[in-house]
């Protein structure tokens, strides 16, 4: 298998990645490209374990009219794509008419069979995972009822054509979010991050995968509605320490306070109430553990008053807690 990856962005030639049939390895190889023309600066990380090759873009442009990838592929695989900052516009077709496009905070798997395709990023900030496997690994972890199944994917087989298996995409919600974060922070070595790696792809897969399988029976969600609520929730990751109550929020959105509710429920797969609680305690967690605060100025930092009230919610959403961290 030969992958060539040409980035406008990238000094030097195209960078060329042989592999083994479906990905095979023995062992972790990890990579690390650095090197972008005047505008770009940022990382392209590559990790490859067994039945797995994994790219994360990270990086910032000031040219973005010109920040294209085109990816030449010899052998047919599956792909699972991340947007986790800023937007992509994929030409899996030469009509570049049919591209799809992949906004901010969105997934989807695609099927490439052996072509030449396009990426084209029209925004400053880059942040995306590439997840590159073949039919025997997806396989491998979820039976060959999904593809069998799937009547966008059969077509496209026969007809030697890509196809994504969620056109509009499937939002990137806090539980994906915190699979990829220990996937890109693992700070384990040698044979025991062999395998954690190994173990936070394959999870990613099954989650990504199985988390929004009713989705096709729930009344869908208009693009409109699941942009506000994707903006939502930026404003509130970024804005923790702040009273975010439904009401702010609702008037935020430009919803009123039920609709606010049901459709970030749809959108995210947990109330708001919930996801808040969840984003509080994972960032108070992080400024315990890395940046040395105390338990009471995590929890101020994140928006409680009172340390007590996130001693009882970090209890009772992880089982232990929090002064265990200082140990």
């Amino acid at each position: 298998m030969e992958f060539r990856f040409k980035s406008s962005t990238c000094i030097g030639e195209e960078l060329v990645k042989s592999f083994n049939k479906d990905f095979k390895i023995s062992f972790l190889s990890e990579g690390e490209h650095s090197e972008f023309t005047g505008g770009v600066t940022g990382t392209v990380k590559e990790i490859h374990v067994d039945k797995t090759f994994v790219l994360f873009q990270d990086y910032t442009s000031t040219d973005i009219e010109s920040h294209t990838v085109q990816v030449a592929q010899n052998q047919p695989v599956f792909l699972l794509q991340y947007v986790l900052e800023g937007e992509l516009h994929v030409a899996l077709h030469e009509d570049a008419s049919t591209a799809l496009t992949l906004g901010k905070n969105l997934y989807t798997l695609f099927y490439i069979p052996k072509s030449t395709y396009v990426y084209k990023y029209t925004s400053d900030k880059c942040q995306v995972l590439n997840v590159y496997f073949t039919e025997s690994f997806l396989e491998s972890k979820m039976g060959t009822g999904i593809l069998k199944s799937s009547k966008k994917y059969q077509k496209a087989l026969k007809k030697d054509q890509p196809c994504s298996f969620f056109d509009d995409g499937l939002v990137i919600n806090n539980q994906l979010r915190n699979i990829i974060k220990d996937l890109l922070t693992c700070s384990f070595e040698s044979i025991i991050r062999q395998s954690y790696i190994e173990s936070k792809l394959a999870e990613l897969l099954l989650v990504s995968l199985t988390s929004n399988r009713s989705l096709g029976s729930r009344k869908k969600i208009r693009d409109e509605d699941k942009e506000r609520v994707s903006s939502i929730e930026d404003y509130i990751r970024t804005n923790l320490k702040e009273d975010l109550t439904i009401e702010k929020l609702s008037q935020l959105a430009g919803f009123n306070t039920s609709k606010f509710k049901t459709v970030f429920k749809q959108v995210y797969g947990i109330p708001v109430f919930k996801y808040i609680t969840s984003l509080r305690i994972e960032k108070a967690t992080e400024l315990i553990l890395n940046h040395g605060y105390t338990i009471a100025q995590a929890s101020y930092e994140v928006g409680y008053k009172n340390p007590q009230h996130f001693t009882v919610a970090f209890k009772r959403q992880l089982g232990y807690l929090p002064s265990t961290l200082l140990n």
